[in-house]
């Protein structure tokens, strides 16, 4: 059996973290992805960034907003767009140009809800989480963090990130950390304040866990799909947003197990030579339409299988949205939608 070729750890040890760590970023994040992978980790990180009132509020608004009405379209988007963040980087002007119209989403929906883009922690969880992420995941795996020259990396990857986006009504955002151990000690105090559960907060997250294992589990084994998602995820979020923690067996066992899989596939497989959005971006225009044509597939479908899943949640009885949970499945389109939204989503991603 040939060995397999590896070139990546190589390639990361041979570079300096203080000045090519844009080129380290897309070495550790930008292969080994695809759409299950994507998926995965847009389940165990969207949920953390809604435990508060506002925050979700701006993602269900009134009626499910994306997240219902065109859930996997929603993970595409921002999955692409990350794709490209992490490979380009924060110099590139395809970066700066999907950047600028997340910025322009925000300012919209500030608009239709004052006050839910202000909060200067909010960005900054968002950038110390998505630097963090891998490195969290593989100690709760059970397996080493990432190295000391990717945090470094991280650290100033998401540092020169943090000076692109911008908060209501212009506001830069500042107090980014000062350091990668800094970093995981600002999301873990974040994610340790005492909250209330937000009622919309429970049907965003609920929403995104149950679109990834409605999208790649088979009815019989739904059941493993959340019990997989919810042992990946942070106690503390599913705590504050009112979702049953995993059964403890699950919660030992298959953490354990997804970082076997992952070692076995670091392992025993090739290295990439290609990262995930180079391929994307190459595909044919067929290939595009097959893809489009699958996420409009469970665009479509999703909706009513939520709402029926969902609506008579007990621990909600009460609550307004869970009530009008099924009506607002059974509209086509979110109300909170339009054309000027739907192009700027398309900008900031990568499958036009």
């Amino acid at each position: 059996m040939n060995k397999p070729k590896k070139w990546i750890a190589d390639k990361i040890e041979s570079l300096d973290p203080y000045k090519d760590y844009i080129e380290i970023w897309r070495l550790s994040s930008s292969y080994r992805l695809n759409d299950f992978m994507q998926n995965f980790i847009y389940a165990l990180t969207f949920p953390n960034f809604i435990v508060t009132d506002w925050g979700s509020k701006a993602v269900w608004r009134e009626d499910g907003g994306k997240v219902l009405h065109q859930s996997t379209s929603r993970v595409e988007q921002t999955g692409s767009a990350n794709a490209l963040w992490w490979f380009y980087g924060p110099n590139d002007e395809r970066t700066l140009k999907s950047i600028e119209s997340i910025n322009k989403l925000h300012v919209y929906w500030a608009k239709k809800y004052p006050g839910a883009f202000s909060y200067n922690e909010d960005y900054i969880y968002t950038l110390a989480f998505s630097a963090t992420t891998m490195h969290r995941l593989k100690l709760k795996m059970g397996a080493p963090g990432i190295s000391e020259k990717e945090k470094i990396a991280a650290h100033l990857f998401w540092r020169d990130m943090s000076k692109l986006f911008y908060a209501e009504n212009g506001q830069p955002i500042t107090g980014y950390p000062n350091s990668f151990e800094e970093l995981v000690e600002f999301c873990e105090q974040y994610e340790n304040t005492p909250r209330p559960t937000p009622e919309r907060a429970n049907l965003v997250a609920n929403a995104i866990y149950e679109q990834f294992v409605f999208r790649f589990f088979p009815p019989p084994l739904h059941w493993f799909g959340h019990q997989l998602i919810r042992a990946m995820s942070l106690p503390t979020t599913l705590k504050t947003l009112g979702i049953d923690p995993p059964d403890p067996m699950a919660a030992e066992i298959l953490p354990k197990l997804m970082g076997y899989i992952f070692w076995q596939m670091e392992e025993n497989a090739d290295d990439p030579t290609e990262s995930y959005i180079e391929e994307r971006l190459r595909m044919s225009s067929e290939e595009k339409k097959s893809i489009r044509s699958e996420i409009k597939d469970l665009d479509g479908r999703f909706p009513e299988h939520f709402a029926q899943q969902y609506k008579d949640d007990p621990k909600f009885i009460g609550c307004p949205y869970h009530a009008a949970l099924e009506a607002a499945a059974s509209s086509k389109k979110s109300n909170s939608e339009d054309n000027f939204v739907d192009e700027l989503e398309k900008k900031a991603g990568a499958l036009d």
